[in-house]
């Protein structure tokens, strides 16, 4: 949050992967001036089995229908973790739930998690490696994991309270999802992302005046060392999309 404010952001979201934990630290830490958007990002899945994030902006933490549904998704979170570290004893490699844990808070474990483990103890020499060679999807440890349909995580964003917007659409094999999205009551579409260029960033703005829906974006930033270096600040909307995403809250 300091770091946030030295950067002269206005405001900041707080997304984290199916927990809700941080958010009251980060707003009582934040210094003032800087807005604190208490949020969520929902892990889905489209038919084709594809990952699909939806991310929800201004919800009621509290909310307890969201919180059942994010205990299932931590719940799963940890059973697929035990699964991933019994095929990696038969690989002959030996790690544990709590070496993983050492790197996991709140029970949000992730294959990352794993991976962070996996270099600690030698395994590997990168966290890259790690996924190349035993946990990613065409690795010989790779569990899929447990997900709900994404128009649920939009419905689930709206009776919260919030505003559902679909996370890095350029990251999704296909666009098949987003009509059912809408549907569903979609409000908006990340047009700004590490992972779009420019090229993309005006297709996705295009996009978002077709369906009618509203353009966010942010860093997504995974902490210092994290996802792909991205760090706070690198990308940032117009506070006019802040504005029109805030009132339709």
């Amino acid at each position: 949050m300091r770091e946030a404010a030295r950067l002269g952001l206005k405001a900041i979201a707080v997304t984290d992967h199916d927990t809700t934990a941080g958010i009251r630290a980060a707003q009582d830490s934040a210094p003032q001036g800087l807005e604190v958007i208490p949020g969520i990002e929902i892990n889905a899945a489209a038919l084709d089995g594809a990952d699909v994030h939806v991310v929800g902006l201004w919800i009621d933490p509290h909310d307890q229908a969201l919180q059942d549904q994010l205990h299932i998704l931590r719940k799963s979170r940890i059973e697929r973790a035990k699964s991933i570290l019994a095929l990696l004893h038969r690989l002959g490699i030996s790690l544990s739930v709590e070496d993983v844990l050492k790197y996991a808070h709140e029970d949000v474990v992730s294959r990352s998690h794993i991976a962070s483990a996996l270099l600690e103890k030698g395994v590997v020499a990168t966290k890259a490696e790690a996924f190349e060679r035993l946990i990613g999807e065409s690795g010989p440890a790779y569990v899929p994991r447990y997900k709900i349909e994404p128009a649920r995580a939009v419905q689930l964003i709206l009776d919260a309270g919030g505003v559902p917007v679909l996370a890095h659409p350029g990251l999704l094999k296909n666009l098949d999802v987003l009509p059912i999205l809408v549907d569903a009551g979609l409000v908006g579409l990340e047009v700004i992302h590490p992972s779009h260029n420019e090229a993309q960033q005006e297709f996705y703005l295009s996009l978002a005046e077709k369906f009618h829906l509203l353009p966010s974006g942010g860093s997504d930033c995974h902490g210092p060392g994290g996802k792909d270096e991205v760090y706070l600040g690198r990308y940032t909307i117009p506070e006019a999309w802040l504005h029109q995403l805030a009132a339709r809250r």
